[in-house]
């Protein structure tokens, strides 16, 4: 169906609704607003027209104008108290000389309507124009009470420093997409950028996309609040009840909590284990100054855990080479011998907790720089000033 069979029988184009549910109530919070358009053949989505380059923008506009307003006339006369996510082309709205969207919104202000209901979706790295007149916009629609998410982040060109610029409540990430991109070996390190970025300006996360039980745990394990993805709620003609998949949530969310339970339960056990076995062994193998021949003597009794060992000093400074596992033997690596590692994160905060507390500590899983597999690390404090770090391979 080309544009003008569109634009000449608009009575066939539907806004559709897609729930959007919270963690914390297990409820169904929102709705995105997606157009479709009903044909012979079923109800099909508008993406492939709004994203085709070939329409004017003012078909575009005239379409989603249509959308918006049918959307914005359901919300008020269901009189539900719910959020009702809208998107928005910004490059569209900034050579917008009437300013329809502000005008449609303080329209329907007029009539009765909530804007604190209403989240306008942006995305942030398909902007074309001035940033700073995006976060005019973002700012102004914030001072009528609307909210602002940015969608697809992660995806793209994204730039953090031009995320917190528009002072976003939310931000969506596209499960589905960002896992399937190329050259996305550092797939939950973006993820746990985007949480820490989330957590400072004060922004929820939303994963959207979410196709089944696996990304939606994955989604709930990194900090995400609110859900949305055929796995949940197909995009429907209308709102649905709030409560109806909380039963179902709940289950899944107790699934998941048993799961990261074990997982804890076993790293603790992993932590647990190797604090007493280093503690008997540095009884029986006192810590040598020539540290290099000490950690092979110790890395020879844990050899079924390490990849790697080393030894730093209290500032961060490696005073050992790098004891690395070669099939059943040990091969010194002296590359690394006098290279500080206080600027990685957390470093200088474990040395102290080691010192406090008296015990080792294990590290949460992360990529290994050299090669790329995933890892934790122990630590455990073996003199006064020297700090010894296993390297340990994770099976997933």
């Amino acid at each position: 169906m080309n544009a003008l069979e569109i634009l000449t029988d608009m009575s066939r184009v539907k806004p559709y609704y897609q729930a959007i549910f919270s963690a914390d109530s297990h409820m169904i919070i929102g709705y995105e607003v997606l157009a479709r358009i009903e044909t012979e053949d079923g109800v099909k989505s508008l993406g492939p027209f709004f994203h085709d380059p070939t329409v004017p923008i003012e078909f575009s506009l005239k379409v989603d104008d249509y959308v918006q307003t049918t959307a914005l006339e359901y919300l008020l006369q269901n009189g539900e108290k719910t959020l009702l996510f809208i998107n928005v082309n910004v490059n569209h709205i900034l050579i917008d000389q009437d300013d329809d969207l502000m005008s449609r919104l303080i329209t329907f202000r007029q009539k009765g309507l909530d804007l604190s209901q209403i989240v306008i979706e942006v995305t942030e790295h398909n902007v074309m124009g001035d940033m700073i007149k995006v976060a005019t916009l973002c700012k102004n629609l914030k001072s009528m009470g609307v909210k602002i998410a940015i969608d697809d982040v992660g995806i793209g060109a994204s730039n953090l420093d031009r995320i917190a610029m528009l002072e976003p409540d939310i931000l969506k990430v596209d499960i589905h997409a960002l896992k399937n991109q190329e050259h996305s070996t550092s797939y939950d390190g973006v993820l746990y950028s985007l949480a820490l970025l989330s957590r400072k300006i004060g922004a929820e996360l939303l994963f959207e996309a979410i196709e089944d039980s696996d990304q939606f745990h994955y989604s709930w394990n990194n900090n995400g609040r609110y859900y949305q993805g055929y796995f949940l709620a197909k995009p429907h003609h209308s709102f649905l009840e709030k409560n109806m998949f909380k039963d179902r949530f709940k289950k899944d969310i107790y699934e998941f909590i048993l799961l990261e339970r074990k997982k804890y339960q076993s790293e603790y056990g992993l932590s647990s284990q190797l604090n007493n076995q280093l503690e008997t062994l540095i009884k029986g193998i006192s810590f040598d100054q020539d540290s290099d021949r000490w950690m092979i003597k110790i890395a020879e009794h844990l050899a079924s855990y390490c990849m790697r060992v080393y030894v730093t000093d209290d500032h961060g400074y490696q005073i050992s080479s790098n004891a690395i596992k070669n099939n059943d033997s040990w091969m010194l690596n002296s590359d690394y011998k006098g290279r500080n590692w206080s600027w990685r994160p957390f470093f200088i905060e474990n040395l102290v907790r080691m010192d406090e507390e008296s015990r080792g500590i294990l590290s949460d899983i992360y990529s290994d720089i050299e090669t790329g597999e995933a890892v934790q690390t122990f630590s455990y404090r073996v003199a006064d000033s020297s700090y010894l770090f296993i390297d340990i391979r994770v099976n997933q």
